[in-house]
């Protein structure tokens, strides 16, 4: 398994797996390690997933990507357990040699977890980056193909592949344009935040003062920041100040110090992990891949 940095556009996917798997309630799986890319949508119910490690909460309407060679587990609520819709994929179409339909898309025993088997992980170069949970708005129209690709997944038509590739990626793209341009919230109160944050990059966002100034309780705002938009409000404003400074690291001469202090950043290493982790490259990668010449400090 290695990491490929790829333009967006340069994805030519390969449909692995693709299911929809009930849970009972209080069932759990894992913890595994899997071969592809792992797209989990929740179409109803409620749980819990653990990805490298860290806990989420699973709702109707989250979907999830998990990395290849990622571990995870799953737990199903005791009352209202979870239906995922799952489909697995190659990114890159040809970087595992696992087959359609091999029932080995995911090992339990992490000793005989086969790393050359895995498909590679992706980096993309135009900054896009898919979140490990996104909540999904309602009427996404853009997430339809990605369950049409499970209800066609078992089709031996000719030109299989390339319908479910075709799904796949209408989904993907559609998926990445919401991530760069959310959806306008439709509660005024989450729309008041977001103005507020386009208006104030240069400052600290802190959810206990908006929590007062909403007289809502921070667990509440956050939740419902969340299912507006598909992320956290601290995540939000990360990525609003991170596309600021890709304007200014194209448009501007400014120092990576600089555009590090006029968007409020404690200190440029920082800032600095904050966009490679981000976008796969640094500040100064990014400044010369755009602009073809050396960086200006």
């Amino acid at each position: 398994m290695e990491t490929r940095h790829i333009a967006f556009n340069d994805i030519r996917t390969r449909i692995l797996g693709a299911d929809f798997y009930p849970f009972r309630p209080k069932a759990k799986i894992g913890p595994r390690l899997n071969y592809a890319y792992t797209f989990i949508y929740i179409r109803s119910g409620s749980g819990f997933l653990v990805i490298d490690g860290k806990e989420y909460r699973a709702e109707t309407r989250d979907l999830f990507c998990i990395e290849p060679g990622t571990p995870h587990a799953f737990a199903a609520d005791e009352h209202d357990p979870m239906v995922h819709a799952s489909v697995y994929a190659d990114l890159l179409w040809d970087s595992t040699p696992k087959q359609k339909g091999d029932k080995r898309l995911n090992e339990y025993r992490f000793a005989s977890y086969k790393p050359q088997l895995s498909a590679d992980r992706v980096r993309f170069t135009d900054g896009i980056v898919l979140p490990a949970q996104t909540s999904i708005p309602a009427g996404a129209d853009w997430l339809e193909p990605f369950l049409a690709v499970i209800r066609h997944f078992d089709s031996q038509e000719i030109g299989s592949a390339i319908r479910l590739r075709s799904l796949f990626e209408s989904f993907v793209t559609g998926f990445a344009r919401f991530l760069a341009y959310p959806f306008l919230p439709s509660d005024l109160r989450i729309r008041k935040m977001i103005d507020w944050m386009k208006s104030n990059l240069h400052e600290s966002f802190q959810l206990a003062d908006w929590a007062g100034t909403l007289q809502l309780s921070q667990p509440y705002l956050y939740e419902l920041f969340r299912k507006e938009t598909g992320t956290s409000p601290g995540q939000y404003f990360m990525l609003r100040k991170l596309e600021q400074a890709k304007t200014e690291l194209r448009e501007t001469n400014r120092s990576v110090t600089l555009i590090a202090d006029k968007l409020g950043f404690a200190s440029v290493h920082y800032f600095s992990r904050q966009f490679s982790g981000h976008f796969g490259e640094s500040p100064n990668q990014y400044r010369k891949r755009m602009r073809g010449a050396s960086e200006l400090e």
